[in-house]
């Protein structure tokens, strides 16, 4: 059986991955944050969510917080749900001043799907690089460019045979991929929305990926499949076996002009 941190390095080597993978945990007690992460309460700040996310994986710190200490942006702490919205009146005027929809009858369409039922998930999470792993993960969490994420995808579909299903907000990126990561049971393909793009600074070029921590080693064996035979690798290969074809110009000066 692999160690987590040599998951990890087979990630790196297969991908070659720019910021470190996650192992994530919901916890139930603030005592189960390990005593070495760091904590926004820490660092005399409050954070969102999606800043602790890219904390760990591009400086390597283990991060953990409580719902109190992520109470700078009500999103997630809603679709956790840690928090609950006083009226849905409350949430479709939001949704109509702030723009996030085009008119009042969207709005309550968005309110209806973001309200919808939203079992409590523990107390606050935790954030540990796989390579030096705190805690024991439910899920996992890569972040790449389009190349590698399609390197993930295609990982997962080798051993499971079917297309994976996400949802897609522009937004909310934090929260909802890795809980339907954990309600299904299955991977998730994430487009970081506007929020992490701002205040977690993630690259324009960016994607990521949440799979069930029991299911990386399937992940890895199907990267490791098509790596091996050479049918799909990472860096994706660039085709050189053709003649180029030139302007005229060129041509006839080679065919002329040179002895």
């Amino acid at each position: 059986m692999a160690t987590w941190e040599e998951r990890s390095v087979d990630l790196e080597r297969l991908l070659r991955l720019e910021t470190l993978p996650l192992g994530i945990r919901i916890i139930e007690n603030e005592n189960e944050i390990p005593a070495k992460a760091k904590r926004p309460k820490g660092l005399q700040l409050k954070m969102a969510l999606c800043q602790l996310i890219s904390m760990a994986r591009r400086v390597g710190w283990t991060m953990g917080a409580t719902s109190e200490e992520i109470e700078v942006c009500f999103f997630p702490l809603v679709a956790l749900g840690w928090r609950q919205v006083k009226s849905k009146e409350d949430m479709v005027r939001w949704f109509t001043e702030a723009k996030y929809c085009a008119d009042r009858n969207v709005a309550e369409r968005r309110t209806e799907d973001f309200l919808r039922d939203r079992p409590r998930l523990g107390s606050g999470v935790v954030y540990s690089p796989l390579s030096k792993l705190t805690i024991e993960p439910e899920t996992i969490l890569i972040y790449g460019n389009p190349a590698q994420v399609m390197r993930l995808i295609r990982g997962y579909v080798n051993f499971t045979g079917l297309p994976i299903s996400s949802r897609f907000l522009g937004g909310l990126s934090c929260a909802e991929a890795l809980i339907a990561c954990r309600q299904n049971h299955q991977a998730q393909v994430v487009v970081p929305g506007i929020g992490e793009r701002v205040f977690a600074m993630t690259n324009d070029h960016e994607m990521a990926f949440y799979v069930p921590a029991d299911q990386l080693d399937d992940l890895i064996a199907g990267i490791q499949n098509e790596h091996v035979i050479g049918t799909a690798r990472y860096p994706i290969p660039f085709y050189q076996f053709f003649t180029p074809q030139f302007p005229k110009r060129y041509v006839d000066f080679l065919k002329e002009s040179l002895e």
